[in-house]
């Protein structure tokens, strides 16, 4: 896998001179997972991922403003990839722009609450679509055997009603909802977070981690009341 990086890298430093201008240029091995080997290229918050065989003979180019995905282009064409990479990369053009020039580009919706300089906004908002979305799906598949979904998709909603997507993430752990003040979803036992379970007949187990203090408790699935209070202490968390 070195190798073809290696290859792949050459060929893109000899159809565009400008490459070695980007502040960090190099090759990533991950020795137990090789189709995620990959070239980065990474300059203050632009960055672009590489994966050559990423199950597939023809290169993957990931797109990324501050690690988050952006658009992704499959293709062969060095030369005009190595363009890309310098107007997004180097030059920072702005995702509608990249999109106007290279009409291929097709962008994700985080991609709008960047350029509006709301990046942290929309990844938290993403969050709780992305987490509504399957709990959808998985309720339509199948509603007796995901009835707890049902409450899940209840919650969501009226947790949305409320505003709380723009400055909450949500994720799944298990069979738990997290929710925090991460910017990613990777979180410990050091991150204050709020984890949601829930039992079927309208109920649900919540427990807490918030300075420093663990809690647990079980109540109706709802958002006012003792979740609710709950996600007061939360929100006076630093986003981080």
């Amino acid at each position: 896998m070195k190798k073809r990086l290696e290859l792949l890298q050459s060929e893109l430093n000899n159809s565009c001179d400008e490459l070695h201008k980007i502040e960090s240029y190099k090759i990533n091995i991950i020795p137990d997972f090789g189709n995620e080997s990959h070239i980065e290229l990474k300059d203050k918050e632009r960055g672009c991922r590489i994966y050559p065989y990423y199950f597939s003979e023809i290169p993957i180019y990931a797109f990324e403003w501050d690690d988050c995905p952006i658009f992704e282009i499959s293709s062969t064409d060095i030369k005009k990839m190595g363009e890309i990479i310098i107007k997004w990369v180097l030059e920072k053009i702005m995702p509608s722009k990249m999109q106007a020039q290279f009409p291929e580009i097709e962008l994700s919706e985080l991609a709008k609450y960047y350029e509006k300089g709301d990046g942290i906004k929309g990844e938290f908002i993403e969050s709780w679509n992305l987490t509504e979305e399957t709990s959808n799906n998985l309720f339509s598949i199948d509603p007796d055997q995901y009835h707890f979904e049902r409450d899940a998709i209840r919650l969501i909603k009226e947790m949305k009603e409320e505003g709380l997507s723009e400055s909450l993430r949500i994720g799944t752990r298990l069979s738990w909802f997290i929710l925090s003040r991460a910017r990613r979803h990777i979180i410990n036992d050091n991150t204050p977070h709020i984890g949601v379970y829930f039992l079927g007949n309208n109920k649900m187990k919540v427990y807490s981690n918030l300075k420093g203090t663990n809690q647990s408790l079980e109540c109706n699935v709802q958002y006012k009341g003792d979740l609710e209070i709950l996600v007061k202490e939360l929100l006076k968390e630093e986003i981080k």
